[in-house]
Protein backbone atom coordinates (compact mmCIF):
# COMPACT_ATOMS: atom_id res chain seq x y z
CA UNK A 1 0.00 0.00 0.00
CA UNK A 2 0.97 3.62 -0.50
CA UNK A 3 0.69 6.02 2.43
CA UNK A 4 0.06 9.75 2.10
CA UNK A 5 0.50 12.49 4.70
CA UNK A 6 -2.11 15.25 4.49
CA UNK A 7 -0.82 18.77 5.07
CA UNK A 8 -3.97 19.86 6.89
CA UNK A 9 -2.67 23.36 7.66
CA UNK A 10 -5.21 23.66 10.45
CA UNK A 11 -5.30 26.88 12.43
CA UNK A 12 -3.32 26.29 15.64
CA UNK A 13 -5.31 28.61 17.87
CA UNK A 14 -8.78 28.98 19.40
CA UNK A 15 -11.33 28.90 16.57
CA UNK A 16 -14.85 27.76 15.69
CA UNK A 17 -15.51 24.06 15.16
CA UNK A 18 -16.51 22.15 12.03
CA UNK A 19 -20.20 22.87 12.55
CA UNK A 20 -19.71 26.65 12.26
CA UNK A 21 -19.44 28.11 8.78
CA UNK A 22 -18.39 30.70 7.80
CA UNK A 23 -15.95 31.40 10.60
CA UNK A 24 -15.58 35.07 11.46
CA UNK A 25 -12.23 36.46 10.21
CA UNK A 26 -11.86 38.12 13.63
CA UNK A 27 -10.88 34.73 15.05
CA UNK A 28 -7.86 34.50 12.73
CA UNK A 29 -4.76 35.85 14.44
CA UNK A 30 -2.33 36.72 11.65
CA UNK A 31 0.76 35.46 13.46
CA UNK A 32 -0.88 32.17 14.44
CA UNK A 33 -1.94 31.65 10.84
CA UNK A 34 1.62 32.26 9.64
CA UNK A 35 2.97 29.78 12.19
CA UNK A 36 0.33 27.23 11.15
CA UNK A 37 1.50 27.40 7.54
CA UNK A 38 5.14 27.08 8.58
CA UNK A 39 4.36 24.00 10.69
CA UNK A 40 2.41 22.34 7.87
CA UNK A 41 5.25 22.87 5.40
CA UNK A 42 7.71 21.47 7.96
CA UNK A 43 5.47 18.40 8.40
CA UNK A 44 5.51 17.83 4.62
CA UNK A 45 9.29 18.07 4.52
CA UNK A 46 9.42 15.61 7.44
CA UNK A 47 6.99 13.19 5.76
CA UNK A 48 9.11 13.20 2.62
CA UNK A 49 12.24 12.40 4.64
CA UNK A 50 10.47 9.69 6.67
CA UNK A 51 9.48 7.78 3.55
CA UNK A 52 5.80 8.59 3.04
CA UNK A 53 4.80 7.95 -0.57
CA UNK A 54 2.67 11.08 -1.01
CA UNK A 55 2.11 14.44 0.64
CA UNK A 56 -1.34 15.88 0.01
CA UNK A 57 -3.32 19.10 0.21
CA UNK A 58 -7.04 19.90 0.20
CA UNK A 59 -9.30 22.86 -0.52
CA UNK A 60 -11.59 24.51 2.02
CA UNK A 61 -12.96 28.03 2.42
CA UNK A 62 -13.94 30.43 5.21
CA UNK A 63 -12.92 27.96 7.94
CA UNK A 64 -10.01 27.26 10.31
CA UNK A 65 -9.75 23.49 9.92
CA UNK A 66 -7.85 23.72 6.61
CA UNK A 67 -6.29 27.07 5.62
CA UNK A 68 -5.82 26.31 1.91
CA UNK A 69 -8.52 27.91 -0.27
CA UNK A 70 -6.16 27.37 -3.22
CA UNK A 71 -4.52 23.94 -2.89
CA UNK A 72 -2.32 24.61 -5.92
CA UNK A 73 -0.56 27.41 -4.05
CA UNK A 74 0.16 25.17 -1.08
CA UNK A 75 1.24 22.33 -3.36
CA UNK A 76 3.65 24.67 -5.13
CA UNK A 77 5.26 25.47 -1.79
CA UNK A 78 5.52 21.75 -1.01
CA UNK A 79 7.12 21.10 -4.38
CA UNK A 80 10.08 23.17 -3.23
CA UNK A 81 10.64 21.45 0.14
CA UNK A 82 10.10 17.82 -0.94
CA UNK A 83 12.11 15.81 -3.45
CA UNK A 84 10.65 12.31 -3.59
CA UNK A 85 7.01 12.05 -2.47
CA UNK A 86 4.17 12.53 -4.92
CA UNK A 87 2.25 15.77 -4.42
CA UNK A 88 -1.45 14.99 -4.32
CA UNK A 89 -4.16 17.59 -4.83
CA UNK A 90 -7.05 15.95 -2.94
CA UNK A 91 -8.65 17.94 -4.29
CA UNK A 92 -9.53 21.09 -6.14
CA UNK A 93 -13.26 21.92 -6.03
CA UNK A 94 -14.11 22.16 -9.71
CA UNK A 95 -17.41 24.13 -9.49
CA UNK A 96 -15.69 26.98 -7.65
CA UNK A 97 -13.09 27.83 -10.28
CA UNK A 98 -12.52 28.34 -13.99
CA UNK A 99 -11.58 24.81 -15.15
CA UNK A 100 -9.17 26.10 -17.80
CA UNK A 101 -7.34 28.15 -15.18
CA UNK A 102 -7.23 25.03 -13.01
CA UNK A 103 -5.76 23.00 -15.88
CA UNK A 104 -3.06 25.66 -16.36
CA UNK A 105 -2.20 25.84 -12.65
CA UNK A 106 -1.89 22.07 -12.25
CA UNK A 107 0.22 21.81 -15.41
CA UNK A 108 2.54 24.46 -13.98
CA UNK A 109 2.66 22.58 -10.68
CA UNK A 110 3.54 19.34 -12.47
CA UNK A 111 6.51 21.12 -14.04
CA UNK A 112 7.60 22.71 -10.73
CA UNK A 113 7.44 19.35 -8.95
CA UNK A 114 9.32 17.39 -11.60
CA UNK A 115 6.23 15.40 -12.61
CA UNK A 116 5.11 14.37 -9.13
CA UNK A 117 1.50 15.60 -9.24
CA UNK A 118 -1.58 13.44 -8.57
CA UNK A 119 -5.02 15.08 -8.66
CA UNK A 120 -8.45 14.28 -7.25
CA UNK A 121 -11.15 16.54 -8.68
CA UNK A 122 -14.08 17.07 -6.30
CA UNK A 123 -17.49 18.69 -6.22
CA UNK A 124 -17.29 19.88 -2.59
CA UNK A 125 -19.83 19.98 0.23
CA UNK A 126 -22.90 22.26 0.22
CA UNK A 127 -21.30 24.87 2.48
CA UNK A 128 -18.37 25.20 0.04
CA UNK A 129 -20.78 25.92 -2.82
CA UNK A 130 -21.90 29.02 -0.91
CA UNK A 131 -18.34 30.39 -1.03
CA UNK A 132 -18.89 32.17 -4.34
CA UNK A 133 -22.68 31.68 -4.49
CA UNK A 134 -22.48 28.74 -6.87
CA UNK A 135 -25.72 27.09 -7.96
CA UNK A 136 -25.74 23.98 -5.76
CA UNK A 137 -28.05 22.11 -8.12
CA UNK A 138 -25.58 22.57 -10.99
CA UNK A 139 -22.41 21.57 -9.16
CA UNK A 140 -22.47 17.87 -10.07
CA UNK A 141 -22.78 18.67 -13.78
CA UNK A 142 -20.14 21.40 -13.49
CA UNK A 143 -17.73 18.97 -11.82
CA UNK A 144 -18.13 16.22 -14.38
CA UNK A 145 -18.02 18.54 -17.39
CA UNK A 146 -15.06 20.39 -15.89
CA UNK A 147 -13.12 17.13 -15.48
CA UNK A 148 -13.79 16.18 -19.11
CA UNK A 149 -12.70 19.63 -20.25
CA UNK A 150 -9.47 19.53 -18.23
CA UNK A 151 -8.56 16.03 -19.44
CA UNK A 152 -9.05 17.03 -23.06
CA UNK A 153 -7.19 20.33 -22.63
CA UNK A 154 -4.20 18.44 -21.20
CA UNK A 155 -4.22 15.91 -24.04
CA UNK A 156 -4.62 18.21 -27.05
CA UNK A 157 -1.57 19.36 -29.00
CA UNK A 158 -3.44 22.09 -30.90
CA UNK A 159 -5.67 24.93 -29.67
CA UNK A 160 -9.22 23.70 -29.05
CA UNK A 161 -12.64 25.12 -28.25
CA UNK A 162 -15.28 23.90 -25.82
CA UNK A 163 -19.04 24.31 -25.96
CA UNK A 164 -20.84 22.51 -23.16
CA UNK A 165 -23.80 22.92 -20.84
CA UNK A 166 -21.84 24.73 -18.14
CA UNK A 167 -18.68 25.98 -19.86
CA UNK A 168 -17.98 27.67 -23.18
CA UNK A 169 -14.50 28.62 -24.34
CA UNK A 170 -13.63 29.74 -27.85
CA UNK A 171 -9.91 29.05 -27.39
CA UNK A 172 -8.08 26.69 -25.02
CA UNK A 173 -4.34 26.06 -25.36
CA UNK A 174 -2.74 25.06 -22.04
CA UNK A 175 0.84 26.27 -21.48
CA UNK A 176 2.99 24.84 -20.07
CA UNK A 177 2.07 21.25 -20.81
CA UNK A 178 2.12 18.83 -17.91
CA UNK A 179 5.45 17.06 -17.51
CA UNK A 180 3.61 13.74 -17.19
CA UNK A 181 2.17 12.47 -20.46
CA UNK A 182 -0.61 12.70 -21.35
CA UNK A 183 -1.37 14.16 -17.88
CA UNK A 184 -1.05 13.43 -14.13
CA UNK A 185 -3.04 10.52 -12.64
CA UNK A 186 -6.65 11.60 -12.07
CA UNK A 187 -9.13 10.51 -9.40
CA UNK A 188 -12.80 11.27 -8.81
CA UNK A 189 -15.20 10.86 -5.92
CA UNK A 190 -16.31 7.35 -4.98
CA UNK A 191 -19.15 8.43 -2.72
CA UNK A 192 -22.14 7.70 -4.97
CA UNK A 193 -23.14 5.25 -7.71
CA UNK A 194 -23.11 8.04 -10.28
CA UNK A 195 -19.64 9.27 -9.34
CA UNK A 196 -18.25 5.70 -9.29
CA UNK A 197 -19.65 5.02 -12.76
CA UNK A 198 -18.33 8.33 -14.06
CA UNK A 199 -14.81 7.55 -12.83
CA UNK A 200 -14.84 3.96 -14.10
CA UNK A 201 -16.02 4.95 -17.56
CA UNK A 202 -13.14 7.42 -17.85
CA UNK A 203 -10.50 5.09 -16.38
CA UNK A 204 -9.99 7.38 -13.40
CA UNK A 205 -9.29 6.39 -9.83
CA UNK A 206 -11.77 6.90 -6.98
CA UNK A 207 -11.42 8.28 -3.46
CA UNK A 208 -13.27 8.12 -0.13
CA UNK A 209 -13.10 10.15 3.07
CA UNK A 210 -14.16 8.96 6.52
CA UNK A 211 -16.38 6.16 5.17
CA UNK A 212 -17.00 2.88 7.05
CA UNK A 213 -15.00 -0.07 5.74
CA UNK A 214 -18.10 -2.01 4.66
CA UNK A 215 -19.32 0.95 2.62
CA UNK A 216 -15.92 1.26 0.94
CA UNK A 217 -16.02 -2.44 0.06
CA UNK A 218 -19.41 -2.05 -1.64
CA UNK A 219 -18.34 0.96 -3.69
CA UNK A 220 -15.06 -0.67 -4.73
CA UNK A 221 -16.96 -3.74 -5.95
CA UNK A 222 -19.19 -1.49 -8.04
CA UNK A 223 -16.13 0.36 -9.35
CA UNK A 224 -14.50 -2.86 -10.53
CA UNK A 225 -17.74 -4.03 -12.15
CA UNK A 226 -18.19 -0.74 -14.01
CA UNK A 227 -14.53 -0.70 -15.06
CA UNK A 228 -14.93 -4.21 -16.49
CA UNK A 229 -17.87 -2.97 -18.56
CA UNK A 230 -15.59 -0.20 -19.86
CA UNK A 231 -12.92 -2.74 -20.79
CA UNK A 232 -10.24 -2.18 -18.15
CA UNK A 233 -9.19 -3.33 -14.67
CA UNK A 234 -8.21 -0.87 -11.92
CA UNK A 235 -5.29 -1.60 -9.63
CA UNK A 236 -5.34 -0.96 -5.88
CA UNK A 237 -3.33 2.25 -6.40
CA UNK A 238 -6.45 3.71 -8.01
CA UNK A 239 -8.47 3.60 -4.78
CA UNK A 240 -7.71 6.25 -2.11
CA UNK A 241 -9.03 6.36 1.45
CA UNK A 242 -8.62 9.30 3.85
CA UNK A 243 -8.87 9.16 7.63
CA UNK A 244 -7.70 11.00 10.74
CA UNK A 245 -4.68 9.39 12.41
CA UNK A 246 -3.02 9.33 15.81
CA UNK A 247 -0.33 6.74 16.55
CA UNK A 248 0.81 6.02 20.10
CA UNK A 249 2.62 3.27 22.00
CA UNK A 250 -0.70 1.60 22.89
CA UNK A 251 -4.41 1.87 22.22
CA UNK A 252 -5.03 3.19 25.75
CA UNK A 253 -2.42 5.92 25.38
CA UNK A 254 -3.79 6.97 21.99
CA UNK A 255 -7.37 7.14 23.26
CA UNK A 256 -6.37 9.10 26.36
CA UNK A 257 -4.37 11.66 24.39
CA UNK A 258 -7.07 11.99 21.75
CA UNK A 259 -9.72 12.48 24.44
CA UNK A 260 -7.66 15.16 26.14
CA UNK A 261 -7.20 17.01 22.85
CA UNK A 262 -10.88 16.96 21.92
CA UNK A 263 -11.74 18.02 25.47
CA UNK A 264 -9.53 21.09 25.16
CA UNK A 265 -11.04 21.91 21.77
CA UNK A 266 -14.57 21.60 23.14
CA UNK A 267 -13.70 23.96 25.99
CA UNK A 268 -12.26 26.51 23.54
CA UNK A 269 -15.26 26.28 21.24
CA UNK A 270 -17.70 26.67 24.12
CA UNK A 271 -16.40 30.23 24.46
CA UNK A 272 -17.17 31.01 20.82
CA UNK A 273 -20.64 32.30 20.01
CA UNK A 274 -21.51 32.76 16.36
CA UNK A 275 -24.37 32.33 13.94
CA UNK A 276 -23.80 29.55 11.45
CA UNK A 277 -24.93 28.42 8.02
CA UNK A 278 -23.65 24.92 8.81
CA UNK A 279 -20.31 23.38 7.96
CA UNK A 280 -19.49 20.11 6.20
CA UNK A 281 -21.23 16.90 7.32
CA UNK A 282 -19.67 15.65 10.56
CA UNK A 283 -19.69 11.85 10.26
CA UNK A 284 -18.76 9.39 13.04
CA UNK A 285 -15.30 8.66 11.63
CA UNK A 286 -14.42 12.33 12.11
CA UNK A 287 -15.46 12.44 15.78
CA UNK A 288 -14.19 8.88 16.39
CA UNK A 289 -11.25 8.58 13.97
CA UNK A 290 -10.39 5.24 12.36
CA UNK A 291 -6.58 5.37 12.55
CA UNK A 292 -6.11 5.81 16.30
CA UNK A 293 -4.20 3.31 18.43
CA UNK A 294 -1.01 1.39 18.96
CA UNK A 295 1.02 -0.21 16.17
CA UNK A 296 -0.83 -3.54 15.97
CA UNK A 297 -4.27 -1.92 15.93
CA UNK A 298 -3.21 0.47 13.19
CA UNK A 299 -1.75 -2.33 11.07
CA UNK A 300 -5.06 -4.18 11.36
CA UNK A 301 -6.98 -1.12 10.17
CA UNK A 302 -4.80 -0.90 7.07
CA UNK A 303 -5.18 -4.62 6.41
CA UNK A 304 -8.97 -4.26 6.49
CA UNK A 305 -8.82 -1.51 3.89
CA UNK A 306 -6.35 -3.49 1.79
CA UNK A 307 -8.85 -6.36 1.76
CA UNK A 308 -11.50 -3.93 0.42
CA UNK A 309 -9.27 -3.02 -2.52
CA UNK A 310 -7.82 0.24 -1.17
CA UNK A 311 -4.24 0.87 -2.28
CA UNK A 312 -3.56 4.43 -1.07
CA UNK A 313 -4.33 5.80 2.40
CA UNK A 314 -4.18 9.54 3.11
CA UNK A 315 -3.59 10.29 6.79
CA UNK A 316 -4.77 13.53 8.37
CA UNK A 317 -2.71 14.41 11.46
CA UNK A 318 -5.57 16.39 12.97
CA UNK A 319 -5.14 15.55 16.66
CA UNK A 320 -2.85 17.37 19.07
CA UNK A 321 -0.67 20.47 19.11
CA UNK A 322 2.19 20.84 16.60
CA UNK A 323 4.68 18.95 18.76
CA UNK A 324 2.21 16.07 19.24
CA UNK A 325 1.52 15.86 15.53
CA UNK A 326 5.23 15.63 14.77
CA UNK A 327 5.71 12.98 17.44
CA UNK A 328 2.80 10.83 16.28
CA UNK A 329 3.92 10.99 12.65
CA UNK A 330 7.43 9.94 13.70
CA UNK A 331 6.05 7.03 15.72
CA UNK A 332 3.85 5.94 12.83
CA UNK A 333 6.80 6.11 10.43
CA UNK A 334 8.94 3.98 12.74
CA UNK A 335 6.40 1.40 13.95
CA UNK A 336 3.72 1.11 11.24
CA UNK A 337 4.74 2.62 7.89
CA UNK A 338 7.16 -0.14 6.74
CA UNK A 339 4.60 -2.87 7.44
CA UNK A 340 1.82 -1.00 5.62
CA UNK A 341 4.00 -0.29 2.60
CA UNK A 342 4.73 -4.00 2.46
CA UNK A 343 1.05 -5.01 2.27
Amino acid sequence: MLVSSLCMTGYDGPAPGLDIWPARPAFCDRDIARASFAHSIAMARRADALGFDWVSVSEHHYAPYILTPNPCLMAAALSQVTTRAKIALLGPLVPLVNPVRLAEEIAMLDQLSGGRVVVLFLRGTPNEHRTYDSDGAATRGMTQEGIDLIRQAWSETEPMSWSGEHYQFSTVAVWPRTLQAPHPPIYGSGNSEESVRFAAERRMGIAFSFAPVEVVADWVRLYHAEAAKAGWEPGPEQVIYRGIAYAAASDAEAQAEMGAFFGRKAAEQAQIQQETLGGPPVVPLITEPYFVGGPETLKGRFEALRDCGVGVVDLAWGIGDPAQREATMDRFAADVLPAVQGL
